[in-house]
């Protein structure tokens, strides 16, 4: 009978492991990307030249900060927002 309790404390130990070594690998893979912001704060932020020419002279960091002044959104947002930007200036 004792035996039987060590199986299955053995069992739960290999699957907690076995479930922490998962979520680690599969933590760092990209399954959604969010569409760039839509809405007149995201259309004026574009469309400023001050954000423009920071994404020409490929100062990314200064083109986030600049799109959260001119939105107010929170720094993913901004910073998939001016990737998205900057993708589909050099794309042209």
């Amino acid at each position: 009978m004792v035996s039987y309790w060590y199986l299955i404390l053995a069992a739960m130990v290999a699957f907690v492991f076995g479930a922490i070594t998962l979520r680690r690998r599969s933590g760092s893979k990209v399954i959604w990307e969010a569409p760039p912001q839509s809405g007149a704060a995201h259309e004026a932020a574009i469309a400023d030249p001050e954000l423009l020419a920071m994404l020409q002279q490929e100062q990314l960091i200064g083109a986030i900060k600049r799109y959260r002044q001119l939105t107010g959104v929170g720094l993913k947002e901004s910073k998939e927002a001016v990737e998205a930007l900057q993708r589909n200036l050099s794309g042209s």
